[in-house]
């Protein structure tokens, strides 16, 4: 599939995933664990995408693009889970590798890979609002002043549903109840009022 005679092949999701599982198969990446997937499907690859390990596809018109590095990636990925590695480890080592050491891990056999395919321009910066923020580092909030400390709390039981927690010194137990009179008598109105 051609764009023109000037311009690099890309591959739409569905031939990708095609082109991937083919590439898989021949490289012997396929990973025999049970934990991963032998065969690259389409909704793995978004997943891959979504956690990095693969770079974002690039688009012609509503159509999500895939290329050879794409195609490259997948593989080192398969094949770096059949040494058993999480996809974590994954992402740090495809990250530090060069075009070159990724084409060797990959090890796909000549002749699988389209001659013609290339890579996708990187997709362009999101014209809206919204992506300005989602780019922008937020402040980090101030801490929250550090709360009095508590050193010696007293617990009166006034009723028995009333219980008062006192901090510091305690007051007088008559001058206790009278002050908390008002509270218990709308307390008993309310429960008498309740169904």
């Amino acid at each position: 599939m051609t764009l023109s005679n000037s311009m690099p092949s890309l591959l739409t999701l569905p031939e990708f995933a095609a082109l991937a599982a083919t590439a898989v198969r021949a490289s012997g990446a396929a990973p025999e664990n049970r934990q991963a997937k032998a065969v690259p499907a389409e909704r793995m690859i978004r997943y891959y995408t979504a956690r990095g390990l693969l770079p974002g596809p690039g688009t012609r018109g509503r159509a999500l693009t895939y290329g050879r590095t794409h195609l490259l990636r997948l593989v080192a990925v398969k094949r770096l889970q059949g040494k058993g590695l999480s996809l974590e480890e994954i992402g740090d080592r495809l990250a530090s590798m060069s075009p070159a050491e990724l084409a060797s891990l990959a090890a796909v056999p000549a002749g699988v890979i389209p001659a013609d395919l290339g890579d996708p321009e990187p997709a362009a910066e999101p014209s809206r609002a919204a992506g300005r923020f989602w780019r922008a580092v937020p402040q980090t909030a101030p801490a929250p002043a550090a709360a009095p400390a508590v050193t010696d709390v007293h617990a009166v039981r006034l009723s028995d549903t009333v219980t008062v927690l006192i901090d510091g010194p305690l007051p007088a137990l008559d001058t206790l109840r009278q002050a908390a009179a008002p509270l218990l008598d709308l307390l008993a109105v309310t429960r008498k009022d309740a169904p």
